[in-house]
């Protein structure tokens, strides 16, 4: 039977045999060919499995020195912003990878081209990014659980409900944000700039409120009227909704914890019908819209483009004032790339919005008076978390930077810019930008927080280093270990020069951050336990010129081996 005969339950066999043989045949090639990458990447988990359970054992342990009921509305509020953020990003994230998928990839217009359904293709496509935007939200998720479940010896179904739930879970966000992404792409207006004018009035407003919540619970802190506990809690109103999946899954774990089988398989058959009504949802949507929405974006471009600058890259042109003409030019062109693709910028927006709500948050906490919710501890994984985003962001974009130049690097040679230049380009573009968006994420969480001078200052020169050390390595290894056989910077990076990039990354992270950061905070934390008696040396900060010649290192030996070969490549 030819496959434009083939019945949709044959096409469905047809796509899950394909489905795991591309799965075998990855790993046994990689197994084969990559088996560095894959201990790096198998270490690099455990090690934020690690880290997670760590920081959620100590956590939970403080709670139970400051005589907080386990089981209470407290740690029900907490699990309940952690599902909504968690959510929340896994809606924008399988989003961004779904439209990339279905939308951009060569492999979805092959498939179009063939007698598949549309709805066939979205299934495929779905559960790829799903699989992929979701490892995180596990890996991040279960020792959170594991450490609570140790803290508070819950019954061992509780473990056994854990995948489930989490499994469960996942369905919902990402169909939800497959059902956004074909109905935008295929009903966007045609005027984008009046609907992406509309979205940031929109966005203004959200701000708008949120600042003035702020505002409102800062006014509150100032006053001592015994109310900041229920403050705290009723800032958990709206994920503690009957309708919001969020607290379905906080109910559930919940009655798990408290030995109450029934109470918490019911919350769970909420989680699976519901994310598997969803996904019945997306793939009738997909089945209707996508291919006309193919359509209309492969063939809705504007005959004549029009080329021109943005204030946003006069900015940026006068923050690189110091650089030739020449150099400065390239770094306002990677800008313009940079900033011309949303699936780049939008990360960076999402995640800075969800940590300035977490540290709201932690304000609202600080002002009920759990000193368990340590600020030095709170902004010491802040810190940590900007950190590590710094680190993802500038391997993802960054580091094929180099790479996506090769085979059009003719034209760069007929200009008037050495080699040098353009790497020296390159590393104060993404030197740039890692300071602006990592000083204004820290700072302005220290700030919510309510975090000593001390502890801001040292935290701006922390980051710092890790910005522009970071950039210096990603820059350097990205001319050191090019590829220029790929021209998807997503297989770039997961490549072996990707992998020893990471690797690196991290590694350059633990030490700067170990070096400068913990001293301080591991000194607060004694003295607070200590009841604030105890004295802070200046030992604190030895480990700082540690950490700076960490960073002048990054930079100086990566773009040194990275210019020698740039140089001795033939293009």
């Amino acid at each position: 039977m030819s496959s434009a005969t083939l019945p949709a339950p044959e096409q469905a066999a047809t796509f899950r045999r394909l489905r795991t043989r591309l799965v075998r045949n990855g790993l046994r090639v990689a197994l084969e060919h990559s088996r560095t990458r894959v201990v790096t990447m198998l270490g690099t988990s455990a090690f934020v499995f690690g880290f997670t359970f760590a920081v959620g054992l100590y956590l939970f342990n403080q709670l139970g020195k400051a005589n907080i009921p386990f089981k209470g509305a407290i740690v029900e509020g907490l699990f309940d912003l952690m599902f909504f953020t968690l959510g929340t990003m896994l809606v924008f994230s399988t989003g961004l990878i779904l439209y990339a998928s279905l939308f951009t990839s060569p492999e979805a217009r092959f498939l179009l081209c063939s007698p598949a359904r549309a709805d066939r293709i979205f299934a495929t496509k779905f559960q790829a990014a799903v699989a992929f935007s979701s490892w995180g939200f596990v890996v991040l998720g279960i020792p959170v659980f594991l450490a609570y479940g140790y803290v508070t010896s819950v019954p061992w179904f509780f473990y056994a409900l854990l995948p489930p739930y989490l499994l469960g879970y996942v369905l919902l966000p990402g169909s939800l944000s497959a059902v956004l992404c074909l109905l935008l792409v295929r009903y966007m207006p045609r005027n984008r700039r009046q609907f992406f004018a509309v979205l940031a009035v929109v966005a203004v407003a959200v701000a708008g409120v949120w600042l003035y919540k702020v505002g409102v619970g800062l006014k509150r802190s100032a006053a001592t009227g015994g109310r900041e506990l229920d403050d705290l809690i009723g800032q958990f109103d709206l994920f503690r909704s009957g309708l919001a999946p969020s607290h379905w899954m906080t109910r559930g774990v919940m009655a798990a914890a408290r030995n109450d089988p029934a109470g918490a398989l019911v919350p769970l058959a909420q989680v699976w019908s519901n994310g598997l009504l969803l996904y019945v949802v997306a793939a009738w949507t997909a089945k209707r819209v996508y291919r006309t929405a193919y359509d209309r974006t492969a063939g809705g471009g504007r005959g004549k483009k029009v080329y021109g600058t943005s204030w946003l890259d006069r900015a940026m042109g006068g923050l690189v004032f110091y650089l030739s003409p020449q150099t400065r030019t390239l770094v306002v062109k990677d800008f313009r790339t940079f900033r011309r693709d949303p699936t780049q910028w939008a990360v960076l927006i999402i995640f800075g919005v969800l940590m300035m709500i977490g540290a709201t948050n932690m304000r609202q906490s600080f002002t009920a008076g759990l000193a368990t919710m340590d600020r030095y501890a709170v902004s010491l994984m802040n810190l940590s978390g900007t950190a590590v985003l710094l680190c993802a962001g500038l391997s993802r974009f960054v580091f094929p930077l180099i790479s996506l130049e090769g085979r059009k690097f003719w034209i760069l040679g007929l200009t008037p810019v050495s080699r040098d230049q353009l790497l020296w380009g390159k590393f104060v573009f993404a030197a740039t930008g890692a300071l602006v968006v990592g000083e204004g994420l820290i700072l302005a969480s220290d700030a919510v927080i309510g975090l000593p001078w001390e502890g801001v200052a040292l935290h701006a020169a922390v980051m710092a280093v890790v910005a522009v050390g970071l950039s210096g390595l990603n820059v350097g290894l990205g001319a050191y270990l090019p590829n220029f056989r790929e021209t998807d910077p997503s297989k770039i990076v997961v490549g072996f020069g990707g992998t020893v990039n990471m690797v690196a990354g991290l590694g350059f992270l633990v030490l700067v951050i170990g070096a400068m950061a913990v001293p301080l905070h591991t000194a607060q934390l004694a003295r607070a336990a200590a009841g604030g008696e105890r004295a802070i040396g200046p030992w604190v900060y030895a480990g700082v010129p540690v950490g700076l010649l960490a960073g002048a290192l990054a930079v100086i030996l990566p773009l040194r081996a990275g210019a020698r070969a740039l140089r001795a490549m033939e293009f």
